[in-house]
């Protein structure tokens, strides 16, 4: 495993285990999804990840169009609309630290590496972390917000 330093957080790393388990999964969360909220995360994923946080995300072995979970909380003042969702890695903390680091590309996305969070089936195994992400995106959907393609009770499967 490999150490990597991120704001005042440490964590431990094994690139290739992880990618190995996103090779193996068909799609993220916002496919086996697909709510209003999924659809449109999907439809802009390239403009809602700044290149900064790809790069972060392609280090530890992480597709960048899979998250384990992701969630739209709705509209905010400022007339776009809150998510946060999650992607896991194979890994361990060293040091939790305290800040949220925000990516220096983006004015409304921030990251930070924690112990929780939805973990998918495929990181239970052994040594895991979750990245969880807070994002301000734009609604470029003809559907509203809040309308949904599922029920809620339901969750996908392999998750």
């Amino acid at each position: 495993m490999t150490d990597m330093h991120m704001g005042d957080q440490t964590v431990r790393y094994d690139r290739e285990a992880t990618a190995a388990i996103y090779a193996g999964l068909e799609g993220g969360w916002a496919e086996d999804c697909l709510c209003a909220g999924c659809r449109n995360l999907m439809a802009q994923r390239d403009a809602v990840y700044p290149s900064g946080f790809r790069e972060l995300l392609n280090r530890l072995g992480i597709d960048a169009n899979k998250e384990t979970e992701a969630v739209a909380n709705g509209p905010l003042e400022n007339g776009l609309h809150h998510y946060g969702g999650w992607f896991f890695f194979v890994g361990e903390m060293v040091t939790a630290g305290e800040g949220i680091s925000e990516v220096s590309d983006s004015r409304y996305f921030a990251y930070f590496f924690n112990r929780i969070g939805p973990c998918p089936k495929a990181f239970r195994g052994g040594p895991h972390l979750g990245i969880e992400f807070i994002a301000h995106i734009k609604w470029i959907l003809d559907d509203h917000w809040s309308s949904d393609l599922r029920p809620a009770a339901e969750s996908p499967s392999r998750f």
